[in-house]
């Protein structure tokens, strides 16, 4: 008998270690650009964490859109469908400001679709350089994720992952550091690997340090592919703004 318990005991333990998150963000290119749901999988991988990481995505998509199943997204249907233990959602980076009850309508109508035991989580993004809103400026990305918590406390457990403070104080430190690409809006492949480096220290509630540079993979031929690749210099600053934003250091 007690050796029945004691195999039985272990059977847990191994199916407990060995169970998988599935992971869904919900967003448009601020989500998809350099790679971001496949390097957080990475990371999780790298630290023995089981994550299987999956977006439904579409550039320049709004929370509605994803709703209304404009530019060819099925959200709708893939929360419908399939059970999360955590989604990610994220709407087109003014409206959490020029549009917050478009934003919180259409927030509340997808999180209804799903089971009351998934975690759920708004991706607060950061402001740019002519960014369209009078009176915000670049580095000033607090409004976003104060409107954006408004929201959550109409809800209960919803968390925020306060990406757009961790640019903010990065590019206060480190000024000669490019988070944005030339376009001076989306994120560069530092500023993805520091978004990464939010996402995986406020999911798995772990330090980000000493997370790889670089993360890889192969494409539909087999062929191999860095999904990114960042100066060692840039990963140490990326990861200790990660963990004092997410641990408030």
């Amino acid at each position: 008998m007690k050796y029945l318990v004691l195999l039985t005991l272990l059977f847990s333990q191994v199916t407990n270690a060995q169970k998988q998150e599935k992971i869904l963000f919900v967003g448009n290119s601020f989500t998809f650009y350099w790679n971001l749901p496949v390097q957080l999988e990475k990371m999780a991988l790298e630290q023995n964490l089981s994550w299987d990481v999956k977006q439904s995505t579409a550039g320049g998509a709004t929370l509605r859109d994803h709703w209304q199943g404009n530019k060819g997204l099925k959200t709708k249907e893939i929360l419908s469908e399939t059970t999360f233990d955590r989604v990610i959602f994220q709407d087109q980076s003014t409206y959490p400001i020029k549009h917050i009850d478009t934003t919180a309508f259409y927030f509340s109508k997808l999180k209804s679709l799903l089971p009351l035991n998934t975690k759920v989580y708004l991706y607060a993004t950061w402001t740019y350089p002519n960014f369209p809103v009078e009176g915000l400026v670049m580095n000033d990305s607090k409004k976003i994720e104060s409107n954006l918590r408004t929201i959550s406390k109409q809800f209960s457990a919803v968390k925020i992952i306060p990406v757009g403070r961790a640019f903010d104080l990065f590019s206060s430190k480190y000024p000669e550091i490019k988070l944005l690409t030339d376009d001076a809006k989306h994120p560069s492949h530092n500023g993805t690997y520091l978004a990464a480096c939010v996402f995986f220290a406020s999911l798995s509630r772990q330090s980000s340090n000493g997370l790889d540079r670089r993360y890889e993979g192969n494409d539909s031929n087999g062929k191999k592919i860095y999904y990114s690749s960042v100066e060692q210099s840039v990963v140490s600053k990326c990861q200790a703004i990660a963990d004092e934003i997410v641990f408030q250091k």
